[in-house]
């Protein structure tokens, strides 16, 4: 979720011809927690259609989520791999996220300013203002709201969507545990495997115990996300076009992902599906995928910043219906998308090799 078109194609250089489709999906990923926000925000009781259609057990978002999150272990561990330094990834890491994430934040401080309900005192005496940019950009300390912003909205939130900023670095952080052995992708394999274990044992049978615990994240949604991300790291361990009879593991992994959601079992359990069906699709080529990569290249990062803030603004000013406010602020966070790609995270990424000189 937070790499780069260019990263993308020399991490899977067995599509010499086309693109592969990453950025489609992730595009498509952007749109669920779209779709199923514009539920919850514009004050809907009914929820989205994956969100009826199974009485509640699950939505889009979640589908979202999860994806987004597999990719990002996926490619994440892509890049770990060509880093020559510690460094030089965390750099990059750095250097994919924060530049997006300053400019969304400073963006939607001005828009609160014009609709601030109090007066004048916006900037001048509210230290919320100030503290909002501030606490988010810790990703760890996130503010969700400024007094006299949204107060009438169903949800007082600016950006509800920053939630999963702190977790994606934090998985960042424990990946890079494996940056001495990055090489052995034997053991690394085994201890992926015991943590994807452990994880998906942990979210069925202490969950509770687990939320209890005290810490800068929820460790519950460390655990859920945790999970997903290293099986996309899992993934990315492998040479993808050695891996033998993908069609058929496919195949296993829909009829998984049926059964679970169709007998409503925990969703954990996707994480032993999900990940290889998202990840197969995305290595697949297109047409469409470089008609994507020519001309639109990698907005889905800034489409899922912007959309939240978009949405709100929009409820706080027209009251729309879902399918109003569904279509407008898809339409609006897509085309800021590309405006943040093109404009701020594509010229960062000039950056990125800052760092990357090697080490014995």
């Amino acid at each position: 979720m937070r790499i780069s078109m260019h990263e993308i194609m020399k991490a899977h250089s067995n599509l010499p011809r086309n693109a592969n489709n990453f950025d489609i999906i992730r595009i498509l990923f952007a749109w669920l927690v779209i779709i199923s926000h514009s539920y919850i925000l514009s004050g809907s009781k009914s929820c989205d259609w994956v969100c009826e259609m199974s009485n509640h057990y699950i939505n889009m978002s979640y589908f979202g989520v999860k994806g987004f999150i597999t990719i990002s272990g996926f490619l994440i561990f892509k890049s770990l791999q060509r880093s020559p330094n510690i460094l030089d990834y965390l750099w990059k890491r750095v250097l994919r996220i924060y530049p997006g994430l300053l400019m969304v934040l400073l963006i939607t401080t001005f828009m609160a300013y014009l609709i601030y309900k109090p007066g004048n005192s916006y900037f001048n005496f509210n230290t919320e203002a100030i503290q909002y940019i501030l606490n988010n950009l810790t990703l760890y300390h996130n503010q969700w709201r400024i007094h006299g912003v949204f107060d009438n909205n169903s949800n007082t939130a600016i950006n509800g969507s920053l939630w999963t900023m702190g977790f994606e670095f934090f998985f960042y952080l424990v990946l890079l545990c494996l940056f001495p052995i990055r090489k052995y992708s034997n053991v690394i394999l085994i201890l992926l495997a015991i943590v994807i274990m452990a994880g998906l044992y942990c979210n069925l049978y202490y969950i509770d115990q687990i939320r209890g615990i005290d810490f800068k994240l929820r460790m519950d949604f460390i655990f859920e996300l945790g999970v997903f991300f290293m099986t996309g790291a899992f993934w990315g361990v492998l040479e993808w076009g050695s891996i033998p009879n993908k069609n058929i593991l496919l195949g296993f992994a829909i009829v998984q992902m049926a059964v679970v959601i169709y007998f409503k079992a925990n969703p954990i359990w996707l994480c032993l599906s999900l990940p290889f069906i998202v990840l197969h699709i995305g290595q697949q080529g297109s047409q469409f995928a470089n008609w994507i990569h020519e001309n639109i290249e990698d907005p889905s990062y800034g489409m899922y910043l912007y959309a939240f803030p978009v949405q709100q603004v929009i409820v706080y000013l027209f009251h729309p219906s879902v399918f109003v406010l569904l279509w407008t602020s898809t339409i609006i966070s897509f085309t800021l998308g590309i405006v943040s790609w093109k404009m701020i995270e594509k010229k960062m990424l000039r950056f990125k090799n800052l760092f990357a000189f090697r080490t014995r």
